[in-house]
């Protein structure tokens, strides 16, 4: 398994800082060894690493961008060796002509001696490169694996699904049968679109599929709770933000079930604040005054800590019962 070295801007920030600080360290520290200014030598070091950055930056980033998506993956490693010494190669040689040019240092080298030196560096670039390029594949395969896990950890708690609310359906929809008949097809045509939402594979949806899921389990709910109702307060510029499947729908059944029962009011809401995403599902039932998590709610906050790092909260505002989660958006 292998992966192209997918650098992000910060992390380019730090290669450079560290690149700034080491060539003007090693330049101090030769500029000792050869009796010259230790100030030209920091300046000379300065050159070389911020050319070898600056190399190093364009190649690797060209070969990422135009390159190895269209290559076997099996010439990835020596491509990468080759962009690595040319970086180290040419980040040198401008240095070396850049530092004669402002005549920082005055040692006489031959053109055999230069490109040796250079040389010499390529291979060292070279060297970095290839561990940069381990190491990174590495954690790429680790988080690659991390990822499958936490996948199907989260399969397995979605398939958590509460044997009683398919029991009452059924029992509603047979008696709905005889009673009105158009009523139970369309109760059974919801349960279906439920039911294969739970077999989907997915289980990051975006919000807007996530509230047709609650739909539809909102409509088998008041065939069995009709003077319940719902209210929807939705930022339409949140429908396209990424959910958990079923993360508003369980806190919709536990506000059902814990909070108005047969008859009150349920509000759902979305908005962003502060760079985050946030659900609310508040009723006007009795309230609590302490809350004994159930499968549910723990089911619903484990997920929610995997996948997002994000955060189940609850409270009475002095008129509804808040549930409430929200993260960070992606």
């Amino acid at each position: 398994m292998g992966y192209y070295i997918n650098i992000t801007n910060r992390e380019w920030l730090t290669v450079f800082i560290f690149g700034f600080m080491f060539g003007g360290i090693l330049g101090g520290f030769i500029s000792l060894l050869i009796n010259i200014p230790v100030i030209n030598g920091i300046i000379s070091g300065l050159f070389f690493g911020v050319f070898i950055f600056i190399y190093s930056y364009i190649f690797v980033n060209s070969v990422n961008k135009y390159v190895l998506n269209h290559i076997d993956i099996k010439f990835w490693i020596p491509l990468s060796l080759i962009v690595s010494f040319f970086a180290g190669f040419f980040g040198s040689l401008t240095s070396f002509y850049t530092i004669k040019f402002l005549n920082l240092i005055t040692i006489k080298l031959s053109l055999f001696m230069i490109l040796y030196l250079n040389i010499l560096t390529g291979l060292l670039t070279m060297i970095i490169g290839y561990l940069l390029y381990t190491i990174v594949n590495s954690k790429k395969i680790e988080e690659e694996l991390k990822k499958t896990a936490m996948e199907l950890k989260l399969k397995a708690l979605e398939y958590q699904i509460n044997p009683h609310f398919l029991f009452n359906t059924l029992n509603t929809l047979s008696e709905l049968v005889y009673i009105n008949q158009s009523l139970a097809e369309k109760g059974l045509l919801k349960l279906s679109a439920f039911l294969r939402s739970l077999i989907d594979e997915s289980s990051v949806i975006t919000l807007h599929d996530e509230l047709n899921i609650v739909k539809n389990f909102i409509f088998i709910e008041k065939l069995r709770f009709p003077d319940i109702e719902f209210e929807f307060n939705i930022d339409k510029n949140t429908l396209n933000l990424k959910v958990l499947k079923l993360s508003i729908q369980i806190l919709v059944e536990n506000a059902i079930k814990h909070g108005v029962r047969n008859k009150g009011k349920i509000i759902v809401s979305s908005y962003t604040k502060e760079g985050n995403l946030y659900v609310e599902v508040k009723d006007n039932g009795k309230g609590f005054d302490i809350i004994k998590e159930g499968t549910g709610l723990k089911n619903l906050r484990e997920r929610l800590t995997l996948f997002f790092n994000g955060k189940l909260e609850y409270f009475f505002d002095g008129k509804y019962t808040v549930f409430r989660f929200f993260y960070k958006i992606q």
